[in-house]
């Protein structure tokens, strides 16, 4: 029981081919085990985490293989990971990638976490934190900025219009306001001064979201170590860290681009080569999601049209920067009028749009969806003329791009052109995605692409597409590309069956999955309560009364309980409608940031007084709040994805017409998975007690509610 488990289980037919665990890899596993429990004082050991060493050690030994783990509160899974995969990559020569969903447990394991765990066990490897551009200062862009408003001024030097910085200048609609220029110049005069590295999570200055817009940079407006700022710039001292790391920590969103896009710089990737990274995947539940958002495409018609047009300013700069009678094999005029050609046509088809489709007055989310994806045949001329149009604009953005980056002389008309260039390119790549999306043909047999149009706030139409699951993505950037791969999370499955989770994600069949049990006493621990709530949750104006009065009579006031809500306006509903004298010890989430909201309740309940947080789904996931900052967790319904969802509602099409359930197959997992979140919330350690209570009778009287009641986890029932 003391050591972990790195054995591989009993063989059955299903199995992948026997993983090889060298003996020397083995002792170096246990070696690191033993340090750990000898120099962490109160280490304990649990069956479920030696399991999970287990596991995770017959994943990243091989080449090829995927492990998955869902592991509850307790078991240690950060321990357990770290425990087999840092000496597997330290004897191996490969890099550690330890990618999360939420920035909180990014934090927590490289501040707290991984140097615990390298102190405790002796072993010495470099660590870095790896976070996308726009997290950091552009100290190219910050100088512009100053020096545009310090000299009023809108020219490069007195030599002619600055094509680069008008046409970047057009693309932000709001002006700076003084304040945000003032906060500019200090951020840039703190990272002159070696006062702060640039990293704007860390800013001593506030950064609003225009002003974070203009000093940063994307990826294909920077001039990398061209650029004059190189020496001083902070995402290339960030990422030639990240490179040189042994063990890196990244999130979902940064990994899944950089190996989709392969995120090549100075001839090297990101993270690393998929073929030499060891991958864990924690808070794996998000990872389905951030790959469909990955494959996903918006684009707004009469913006855009407004940008492309815009792009002759661009053009014209570029020919006469580069000084060649073609750029990627157009002239001058042949380049504007493609672009011409493109604002026009986009124009065009918002007007198409509009004439087969106006929201009803008063719908506060307007939005139209095809039918299983299919949309109307009139719009195809327009569609594949887009897609060609700008397929060929993106050709001549990357050649202009090239180009520039040649020219010797000029240099900050060239940088400033080069960011431009990097904007056009994303302008026109958002553009090109979306119509290739539109475009396709949904292949035989897999599910469609799900596309829809929804009218913005300011009058706009956007089209959308999206794929409606994440195993094409995952197969593509993770299961076959990346060297070995371990994922984990206390909520993956339904009541340990893998089985919707491996359609979801196009888990390969070789994968090895375990269930782990909680090493907690739960049934003594907790209690799960279902009361026959009088009101069910689809009564829009009775049921938020029926909670506000089973709260103010039901809850222990003089303790921390936590209530979780499924819309915002439910939550505030329910908060205004409480008796004023519960209402002080009420903190909303919608109150104020969510670390000063929890701040405030852990204060009230250190000082006695009570207190309770009322919170949504980011409330109900990653929150530790142990003994008396949360005794009850109040579930106000179960959290059933939103049917609307266009593309939950285009899969649930696709799976009706094919004879299945969509509510079994999509609705009742989803609920459950949040479900287990949220009552994870209540027990963090061995010592803590309390219940989780539902306040949706549904779960009683519908034919799910046993498959849901079943597979939560085993606390005590008190049920009807």
């Amino acid at each position: 029981m003391g050591e972990p488990e790195l054995q591989p289980p009993a063989a059955t037919a299903a199995d992948a081919p026997a993983r090889a665990l060298t003996d020397a890899l083995k002792a170096d596993i246990r070696a690191a085990y033993a340090s750990l429990q000898a120099n962490t004082p109160g280490f304990s050991t649990r069956r479920s985490q030696s399991a999970m060493i287990g596991l995770v050690s017959r994943a990243l030994a091989t080449s090829g293989g995927i492990g998955v783990a869902e592991a509850p509160t307790g078991v240690g899974k950060s321990l357990a990971y770290l425990t087999a995969g840092v000496p597997i990559a330290l004897a191996t020569k490969k890099k550690l990638v330890i990618s999360t969903g939420t920035v909180a447990l990014q934090s927590q394991l490289v501040e707290r976490d991984i140097p615990a765990f390298l102190a405790a066990t002796g072993l010495q490897a470099t660590v870095a934190l790896a976070k996308g551009r726009t997290r950091y200062l552009c100290t190219r862009n910050a100088a512009e900025l100053h020096a545009e408003h310090s000299q009023g001024t809108m020219l490069l030097d007195g030599q002619g219009p600055d094509e680069g910085g008008d046409y970047a200048r057009q693309l932000d609609d709001r002006p700076l306001a003084p304040h945000e220029v003032d906060a500019a110049r200090r951020l840039l005069e703190a990272h002159a001064e070696r006062l702060w590295d640039g990293d704007l999570d860390a800013a001593p200055e506030p950064v609003s979201p225009a002003l974070r817009m203009r000093v940063t940079t994307p990826a294909s407006g920077c001039s990398g170590r061209r650029c004059g700022f190189a020496q001083q710039c902070p995402v290339l001292k960030a990422r030639t860290h990240v490179r040189d790391a042994q063990v890196v920590v990244t999130n979902h969103a940064l990994l899944l681009s950089s190996l989709a896009m392969g995120d090549i710089e100075n001839g090297q990737p990101l993270l690393a080569p998929p073929a030499e990274m060891l991958l864990v995947l924690d808070e794996g539940h998000h990872v389905a999601n951030v790959a469909i958002d990955q494959g996903a495409a918006r684009l707004p018609l009469a913006d855009m049209a407004r940008r492309t047009g815009r792009m002759q300013i661009l053009i014209a700069g570029s020919y006469r920067l580069v000084d060649k009678e073609k750029i990627g094999g157009l002239l001058p005029n042949e380049a504007i009028d493609l672009a011409m050609r493109v604002s026009k046509a986009l124009k065009a088809f918002q007007l198409e749009v509009d004439r087969m489709w106006q929201p009803e007055p008063g719908d506060r989310d307007p939005m139209w969806r095809a039918p299983l994806g299919r949309l109307p045949e009139a719009w195809a001329p327009a569609i594949e003329g887009l897609a060609d149009d700008t397929r060929a604009l993106l050709n001549w953005v990357h050649a202009a791009q090239q180009a520039v980056a040649r020219v010797k002389q000029d240099e900050p008309a060239r940088e400033k052109l080069q960011r431009a260039l990097g904007l056009a390119l994303e302008t026109v790549e958002q553009q090109h995605d979306l119509w290739v999306g539109w475009r396709r043909e949904d292949r035989e047999g897999a599910p469609p692409m799900a596309r829809w149009v929804t009218a913005t706030r300011d009058g706009d139409l956007a089209c959308h597409c999206s794929p409606v699951s994440a195993a094409h993505v995952l197969r593509s950037l993770l299961w076959k590309e990346v060297d070995s791969v371990v994922m984990t999370s206390a909520t993956l499955t339904g009541g340990g069956d893998f089985q919707a989770f491996a359609i979801d994600t196009g888990l390969p069949d070789h994968a090895e999955t375990v269930s782990l049990p909680s090493p907690f006493d739960l049934p003594r621990q907790a209690q799960l309560v279902v009361p026959r709530f009088p009101v069910a949750p689809d009564d829009r104006e009775g049921h938020p009364r029926a909670v506000a009065e089973w709260l103010a009579r039901e809850l222990d006031w003089t303790r921390g309980s936590m209530v979780l809500f499924t819309s915002r306006w439910k939550m505030e509903k329910v908060a205004e409608l409480m008796p004023a004298s519960r209402r002080a010890a009420i903190q909303l989430q919608s109150s104020g940031n969510k670390s000063q909201v929890v701040a405030a309740h852990l204060e009230r309940v250190a000082a006695g007084k009570g207190s309770v947080l009322f919170g949504l789904n980011s409330f109900g996931e990653g929150l530790d709040l142990p003994g008396e900052a949360c005794t009850t967790v109040v579930i106000t319904q179960v959290p059933f994805a939103v049917p609307t969802d266009p593309q939950t509602a285009t899969l649930g099409e696709w799976l009706e017409a094919r004879g299945h359930n969509p509510f079994n197959l999509i609705a009742v997992p989803h609920a459950l998975r949040t479900l287990t979140q949220f009552a994870g919330r209540l027990i963090r350690t061995s010592t803590d007690t309390g219940r989780v209570v539902i306040l949706d009778s549904r779960l009683l009287s519908r034919q799910y509610g046993k498959r849901i009641l079943d597979a939560l986890p085993p606390f005590e029932r008190v049920i009807g």
